[in-house]
């Protein structure tokens, strides 16, 4: 086992098996362009609950359009796959700067017979850039399929987007890397000269003071608000029943912080100065 201190652990599994034709087009047929974005599906929307989901009111998804780094979050919709009669529907998330377009992940419609083809449809979105999110509903329908007929309204989460202060790391199991984007307020501070990450062994408590360096002192020149960094984790896989955490700490002109505590119901920094020195 192993788990990202203070953050939660995400998988990036999308597109690894697309879903059958004649079903609802899902987070594995979607296709991430951007590394470190994930799709998740949370579950059926409406106003009416459904078996062992709690009843979300998809109408109810509206609110800022623009991430942690001001640039506005969009989905287009295209029109490219003729399946005879059926014209179903392509759709993009997209991000605007102000004078860039850039196209972050996409599905694609497809044709399952002679005028019967699977498609989405936007039907609301929302931005949550203090966490690096972006919510859509889409409506998951298939266009003159009488075989498998389906009308359905999925909320899908995509993760991964520089959210303001935290440093949301992922573990991904394949590939063995250690990942994040560079958060706007890098632990709430103005920038970032330098990270540092640590892993140690999963025990209550935790003692940072334990912790053993993974990689000191990088990326090699300053990093940018929304750059992705990865690091190789060269941890031994633990026995069963033990477990390791991970944990990065930010340096700007001198000061390092790394995460936050609870004592007593107050939130507070950890301690930097209880963490052994990194040397790369």
């Amino acid at each position: 086992m192993r788990f990202t201190a203070v953050l939660a652990v995400a998988f990036a599994c999308s597109g690894a098996f697309a879903s059958d034709p004649g079903q609802p087009l899902n987070c594995s047929d979607w296709v991430v362009l951007d590394p470190g974005i994930t799709c998740r599906e949370i579950g059926p929307c409406g106003w009416e609950p459904t078996a062992g989901h709690v009843a979300f009111p998809c109408q109810d998804l509206s609110g800022s359009n623009v991430d942690a780094l001001g640039r506005v979050v969009g989905f287009e919709r295209t029109e490219t796959v003729q399946c005879e009669g059926s014209r179903p529907t392509n759709l993009g998330l997209k991000l605007f700067d102000g004078v860039n377009e850039h196209l972050v992940a996409l599905v694609t419609a497809r044709c399952v017979a002679a005028n019967c083809a699977d498609g989405v449809v936007l039907q609301g979105r929302a931005v949550d850039p203090a966490n690096g999110r972006v919510f859509a509903v889409i409506q998951q329908r298939n266009f003159n399929c009488d075989s498998s007929p389906y009308d359905q309204r999925t909320l899908f989460v995509f993760e991964g987007f520089p959210a303001v202060a935290a440093v949301i790391q992922t573990f991904a199991p394949v590939g063995g890397l250690i990942s994040f984007r560079v958060p706007y307020l890098p632990e709430g501070m103005a920038g970032a000269d330098s990270f540092d990450t640590y892993w140690g062994s999963l025990a209550r408590p935790i003692d940072f003071t334990q912790a053993h360096p993974l990689a000191c002192d990088y990326p090699a020149a300053a990093p940018h608000v929304g750059d992705y960094l990865a690091v190789a984790d060269t941890v031994p896989t633990p026995a069963p029943g033990q477990g390791v955490y991970y944990v990065t700490a930010a340096t700007y002109q001198g000061a390092t912080r790394y995460g936050r505590k609870t004592t007593a119901g107050q939130l507070s920094g950890r301690d930097p100065a209880v963490l052994p020195a990194c040397v790369p």
